[in-house]
Parts: C-alpha cells; structure tokens; sequence
C-alpha cells in the first residue's frame, strides 16, 4: 500500500456506511430522491413524505455496511489521513442522522462532518464542501452526482462505489469504480 499522509478524502453518508431499508429496491429510492427531468436535481419531500422517511430511517431499517465501517475503521487509525463526511441528507433527517452516528461511533475518524441541513441541491452542497476543504478523494454511490463533480472539479479522484458492479460507459477519467471501501483503501491510498 502506498503511503498516504495527510490525504484528505471525502466520504458520503447513505450506502457508504449505512444500508438502505431491506426489501425496497435501489432503482425506486433513486427515483424519489431525483426529479425525473434533464439537469440533475434532487426533490425535497412535502410533510407526509418526510414523516414516512423519517420512520424508514428507524435504526431496525437502517443497517451499517458492516465491511465498509470495519474497513474504514482500521485503516484510518493506521494512516494519517484527513477524513470527512459529506452527506446530502436533508434537515429533516437530523434528529436520525445523529442518532445513528452515536449509536455506532463514527464521528471520531473523521475530522469535519457535513450534513446537507439547510436542504441546498445534494450536488451543490458537497461540490461547496469538496472545494472548501480541499478533498482529494471522494467515494459516493451515487453516479449522476459523480459526473457533475467530476467536471466541476477535474483535478480530484472520485471513487463511484457500485458493489454491482453495474457498469457505465463514458466516464469522466477523475471517476473510478469501486466494490467497497476495502477496494478503495488497498487499490488507491
């Protein structure tokens, strides 16, 4: 493994470190999340859908990726690397996101967290992020995302974490895939 002082690398939130609700495809979460027109844009739930949101974030819904978190975990007591969460959540989200960092004690490996509170775009928000704290690297899962920081910020590696393995042709060269965080910490530290 290469060494990796001080790298900055930025993680997302949702399917980096903790699962979505079992028994409700990916492709359907993602269709809610969008808006279904042509310029990448993420719609804010009304009342009722965020109170339903709220229960699917119960923690008996919202497993941890136990193999990212144990990865995650090891590497980074091992290595002097400077790491951030940068999530899109929304404000609505707050009491539950932070319920759940507790409960599985995360906010100690990281140096800043930022969380999309203020419910700006999820891409606008952390290109905001990614340029503020100089980030080198950045692992998300989502693709469309992806491609718009890539162009915004051609000088930073971003990993798309597809554990599919569902591919995607005409990627921007700053974006590689990944199966995990295991991958990401052997194959690019």
């Amino acid at each position: 493994m290469k060494k990796s002082v001080g790298q900055r690398i930025g993680f997302d939130f949702d399917k980096v470190f903790v699962n979505y609700p079992p028994f409700i495809p990916d492709a359907l979460i993602n269709r809610l999340y969008k808006k279904s027109n042509r310029e990448l844009s993420y719609r804010i739930p009304g009342k009722l859908e965020q109170k339903i949101r709220i229960f699917s974030h119960h923690k008996i819904f919202r497993h941890p990726i136990q193999k990212n978190l144990s990865s995650f975990r090891s590497i980074v007591k091992k290595n002097n690397l400077h790491t951030f969460l940068i999530s899109g959540r929304f404000g609505f989200l707050r009491k539950k996101t932070e319920e759940w960092l507790e409960r599985y004690k995360l906010k100690p490996f990281f140096k800043e967290i930022y969380f999309n509170f203020d419910n700006e775009q999820p891409h606008v928000f952390k290109n905001e992020i990614i340029r503020k704290e100089k980030i080198e690297k950045f692992i998300d899962d989502d693709i469309d995302l992806l491609i718009y920081l890539a162009k915004e910020n051609p000088k930073v590696e971003f990993f798309w974490l597809n554990p599919g393995n569902n591919s995607r042709t005409n990627l921007p060269q700053n974006i590689k895939m990944i199966k995990n965080l295991e991958e990401f910490f052997t194959n690019y530290l």
